[in-house]
């Protein structure tokens, strides 16, 4: 996903059936977020299977991984979060090169 350098996004885990139908989650889940890039998303795991991963302002890109575990299963997934500029909010005066403004003779 594409995320502006000025924001941050919730994460979740959502599972489904095998033809990728939204099924209830499991009971007793575990749920640990990382970030392989700390320096372009700074990541909050909420400790309750939910995440913010906020981008940090540099435009690069970062993977977020998820592991999921509970007594029927263990589930590991990833995703990749490219940071983008944000939407214009100032504006700067560039300068051009000097030219002569009368020719030397």
């Amino acid at each position: 996903m594409d995320l502006q350098a000025d924001k941050q996004v919730p994460l979740s885990v959502q599972f489904t059936d095998e033809i990728g139908n939204p099924v209830p989650n499991p009971d007793g889940l575990s749920v640990v977020y990382t970030v392989d890039n700390p320096l372009i998303i700074a990541l909050t795991d909420n400790g309750d299977g939910t995440a913010i991963a906020a981008a940090v302002g540099v435009p690069d890109t970062a993977n977020v991984h998820v592991v999921v575990d509970w007594l029927g299963g263990h589930f590991e997934g990833d995703l990749q979060i490219v940071v983008v500029a944000g939407l214009a909010e100032r504006v700067t005066i560039v300068a051009g090169p000097p030219v002569e403004v009368t020719p030397d003779v």
